[in-house]
């Protein structure tokens, strides 16, 4: 259990257990009267110290192979969450679509980026080498766009650069896109080649031949991180345009991960949508 100052909410993370709600039951009591003696006035999780960290529980497709990036747990955890007493506080899915044919079109995105370039917006991906330079401005916008999500808390420039440090190697650029108005970053899409559970474990030779493989040309990529500036509205599908014909080009598959429910993003090219997993963040009120 983590506890921040200056918010009424004490976070639960790092949850492990079998399925046995009575004893799930007894260990949430004890949560409920600690929060309670610090004058919290509730209990949000799963959430492992803040939205930097990991938050959110799986609530469909157990059977299937989880994305890179993607909440897994066992199918009963929602359940006992439900049974002590959590409720939904914020929904959130993942949109799986199928392979693009070569005779379809976006018109809508293309028609959106070409607008934008007109404009003068710069759209490009960077390249690898020069990430460290262009990753800062990322944070900041990503800062500022993302704090008013769920379990948000600051942090600093360097303690970003250290969990994402990681990012670096995972990504194929060619499926970064950032966007340029007047020399200022206004618009940031990040798409990561989907290494499913590959990186959770010690890679053995074997293993990162196949990381570099699938790097190089994956079959299927995920959306993880969208994010536009606020007074450039229609943004997001001028950046997926670009992306869309490369995913189109290489024959893949692609996933909108973890979007907040309502959002409008959740609609992207829904006619490609083939199916969705759902996840939930979960708030009990002492």
């Amino acid at each position: 259990m983590i506890f921040y100052p200056h918010i009424d909410e004490a976070y639960l993370g790092y949850f492990e257990s079998n399925e046995h709600p009575q004893l799930v039951l007894l260990l949430f009591e004890k949560m409920k009267d600690l929060a309670k003696k610090h004058g919290k006035k509730a209990l949000l999780g799963p959430i492992n110290a803040s939205f930097w960290l990991g938050y959110r529980m799986k609530t469909s497709g157990y059977q299937e192979k989880i994305f890179s990036g993607e909440p897994h747990n066992p199918s009963y955890y929602p359940r006992l969450w439900e049974q002590a007493g959590f409720q939904v506080s914020d929904a959130y899915i993942s949109n799986f679509y199928s392979r693009i044919e070569a005779n379809h079109q976006q018109e809508k995105m293309a028609k959106r980026y070409n607008s934008f370039r007109d404009k003068g917006y710069k759209i490009f991906s960077p390249k690898r080498k020069d990430w460290d330079h262009y990753a800062p401005q990322v944070f900041q916008l990503l800062s500022q766009l993302y704090k008013e999500f769920p379990s948000y808390q600051a942090i600093t420039r360097k303690e970003f650069a250290h969990i994402f440090s990681p990012l670096k190697i995972a990504l194929d650029f060619s499926m970064v896109k950032l966007a340029y108005y007047q020399e200022e970053l206004v618009g940031f899409l990040i798409c990561l080649p989907d290494y499913g559970n590959l990186t959770d474990k010690k890679m053995s030779p074997l293993d990162i031949c196949h990381f570099f493989k699938i790097r190089y040309r994956a079959k299927r990529y995920i959306l993880l991180y969208l994010g536009v500036a606020p007074d450039h509205l229609g943004l997001g599908n001028a950046l997926g345009f670009p992306v869309y014909q490369t995913i189109q080009k290489r024959r893949a598959l692609s996933i909108g991960a973890l979007i907040h429910k309502g959002k409008v993003s959740q609609s992207y090219a829904s006619e490609l949508q083939e199916k969705r997993r759902s996840y939930a963040l979960y708030r009990l009120e002492l």
